[in-house]
């Protein structure tokens, strides 16, 4: 209504331009009026209010009106004061026009509204007291020791062990790690790279992967951002693009480059360490995807980082993303991602706060000084804290651009903290290598089934190591450029220090006899080709499930990237420079699908075959390896390196592979000194 009579008004306004319209008359003007007043000025249920206190001060007015009528017949009255009162003008106090006794008949309804119906319910307010004589109650019962006891028992309960909380809870490095493990798990970066090479070559794109990139790039930008910056959810969702300065470059001399947000002057800088909470990241990616995917322009300065995103992917720049937007997308992720504590406005703020203070590595705590500035709770204070996520802290007031802390000695902590990085990162590789050797198989002598390596082009050679007296046999594919130069069998140098200006060489395995020169061309490296656009196999869930969503890559086109089931796939889509992208992910969706056809397409006999299939595909895909080896339809993998022992003979593998092993038995060899 309040709508239609401001276009009403604004509609007559223009017409003047066209041509003078007929005046209308006073009556009709001033019912306009009054119309636009009860429409425009209130809200209706503020004037709904506003009429029944009309009605019940007349009401009131008509009874004591009634009251003086009856006491004084003659029309006049004499009050207290000695003032003499008009009866017939008293009853007119509360009309549309007041007179002189409208101010002395509002204070009488106040004292009746206010003194006189409320004192009532005096008799039950104050402390509980119950007269065991008279059986009179009086006071509240609410205030009564029984109940007031009952309510400290419910407080006590809420607050004991295995009670529920009702208070949000600070977000947890231990979570935000959760949160990217399976976001990257629903949304890879294969995802993204396919998004924009369709978006460069101007090519479809799919809504469905654009809606799940986008959901994706942005809760990481959110947590990251808030986790970093610790702000509220409502305060983080206000940063525009004025706000932010990209590619700052850090003090010299080295030069670190940072982001810096203007709001409080943070300087943003990779977190490599914990690429969970690395907002120099996360924010970049949702602010590239927001500009080259979604809009397909920069944005501008007052437009919000993050905006409002409607259906189908639909940006509204310059609205920002509401707080029940948030509340929303924090609710999806913590059902996703299995996370049970309560997630509201302050969870990102609190929990980067206790991280920086309490939970980072030692070492790299922050002060308390350093807290109260990063959080704005210091105002006025003289030190700035602006570049405390400075991989390399200047701390000018002790040494010129932070030299001290370059030039310390290492402490036992960071020694034990070396260590055991070194430990994870050996044991990932021990877990890849042996997922590479486990695919591996010679070319069989008679199968229906293809062999994913190519016949050897020349005859076994022997290589030999001064760990082992007996030489091994080992199948040549193609060799690297520095064991073609190893002419000699000699001993495996010990690490040198290297000059940080030089790229360090690898160490050349000895050999029996020269590698033949034909194999590669010296001086000359291949580059790696870039994979084809919009081909690509999504990885396999985890669980009992994961081996049907494996049968299904291979007939279905629609489980696929690349419009065509596997077994369809051109050739050219999983060798040459796509093997290392697709081949192998293709090779174990084949060994499961033709040993699934083998067994007549029955899931219960496949099953009870493979009770593997129930525990993952790698158990499942090892298993049916060795039944192929034992009915002789591939070769048995004998010349697999042995992982367990300290040093093994050198062998060449096709391609990464071989890399990656040469790699892990170098660091196998030279793993004590991290001891």
């Amino acid at each position: 209504m309040a709508w239609g009579i401001t276009k009403k008004i604004t509609s007559a306004v223009k017409k003047s331009a066209k041509g003078k319209a007929t005046t209308a008359s006073a009556s009709a003007l001033m019912a306009q009026r009054e119309e636009a007043r009860r429409t425009l000025l209130k809200a209706k249920g503020t004037w709904s209010q506003y009429d029944g206190h009309l009605v019940r001060g007349r009401q009131f007015l008509a009874d004591v009106v009634e009251q003086k009528k009856t006491a004084h017949t003659d029309g006049t009255h004499t009050q207290a004061d000695g003032e003499l009162v008009d009866i017939d003008a008293y009853s007119h106090a509360f009309d549309d026009t007041p007179n002189r006794y409208s101010a002395s008949v509002l204070e009488l309804f106040l004292v009746q509204k206010g003194l006189m119906e409320n004192s009532q319910g005096e008799t039950y307010r104050g402390p509980y007291h119950f007269n065991s004589a008279t059986a009179v109650v009086t006071g509240n019962p609410a205030q009564s020791a029984a109940v007031q006891d009952m309510m400290e028992v419910l407080k006590n309960n809420e607050g004991a062990e295995g009670g529920s909380r009702n208070h949000a809870s600070a977000m947890t490095i231990e979570d935000m790690r959760k949160v990217m493990a399976w976001s990257y798990k629903q949304c890879p970066d294969e995802l993204i790279s396919l998004i924009y090479s369709r978006v460069q070559s101007e090519s479809a794109l799919d809504m469905d992967n654009v809606i799940l990139a986008q959901k994706h790039l942005v809760i990481r930008a959110f947590a990251t951002t808030g986790f970093t910056i610790w702000t509220r959810n409502f305060e983080l969702t206000k940063i525009r693009r004025k706000d932010i300065v990209w590619n700052c470059q850090g003090c010299p001399p080295y030069d670190i480059p940072y982001d810096l947000l203007q709001d409080h002057e943070y300087e943003i800088y990779p977190q490599q360490q914990t690429p969970e909470i690395c907002m120099f990241t996360h924010l970049r990616a949702w602010v590239n995807f927001l500009e080259e995917v979604l809009l397909r322009r920069p944005l501008e300065p007052d437009e919000f980082i993050f905006a409002r995103v409607g259906a189908n992917s639909v940006v509204y720049a310059s609205d920002q993303l509401s707080y029940d937007g948030v509340m929303k997308m924090l609710a999806w992720m913590c059902k996703e991602v299995g996370l049970t504590a309560r997630y509201t406005t302050h969870c990102f703020r609190r929990g980067g706060a206790r991280y920086r203070f309490m939970f980072t590595p030692l070492g790299q705590r922050w002060s308390l000084a350093t807290i109260r500035w990063w959080g704005a709770w210091a105002e006025g204070e003289s030190k700035n804290h602006r570049d405390a996520l400075c991989p390399i802290p200047r701390e000018g007031d002790k040494s010129f651009n932070g030299d001290h802390i370059l030039t310390a000695p290492i402490t036992a902590a960071e020694t034990q903290e070396l260590k055991m990085s070194f430990d994870h990162e050996l044991n990932c590789l021990s877990g890849k290598v042996e997922e590479v050797l486990d695919k591996l198989t010679l070319a069989p002598a008679s199968s229906t089934y293809s062999s994913p390596l190519p016949a050897p082009s020349q005859p076994p050679i022997l290589v030999s190591s001064p760990q082992s007296l007996q030489p091994t046999l080992c199948h040549q594919a193609t060799i690297s450029p520095f064991l073609e130069s190893a002419s000699t069998p000699s001993m495996i140098p010990s690490p040198v220090p290297v000059d940080s200006t030089s790229s360090p060489s690898p160490p050349a395995f000895p050999t029996t006899r020269a590698l033949p020169s034909s194999s590669r061309q010296h001086g000359t490296t291949a580059k790696k080709a870039a994979p084809i656009p919009g081909v690509g196999i999504p990885d396999l869930p985890r669980g009992p499930e994961a081996w049907r969503t494996a049968v299904k890559q291979w007939e279905d086109p629609a489980a696929s990237i690349g419009g065509k089931a596997l077994k369809d796939w051109p050739e050219e889509w999983y060798t040459g420079p796509m093997r290392t992208i697709t081949g192998v992910k293709r090779n174990i969706r084949k060994v499961i699908a033709m040993e699934f056809y083998r067994l007549q397409r029955d899931e219960a006999i496949f099953v009870e075959a493979y009770p593997e299939a129930t525990c993952g595909v790698k158990p499942l895909f090892d298993a049916v390896q060795r039944q192929r080896e034992g009915r002789s339809e591939i070769t048995r993998r004998a010349t697999y390196i042995t992982l367990s022992r300290p040093a093994v003979a050198g062998t060449t593998f096709p391609g990464p592979t071989r890399a990656l092993a040469q790699l892990y038995l170098f660091i196998r060899r030279h793993s004590v000194l991290v001891h």
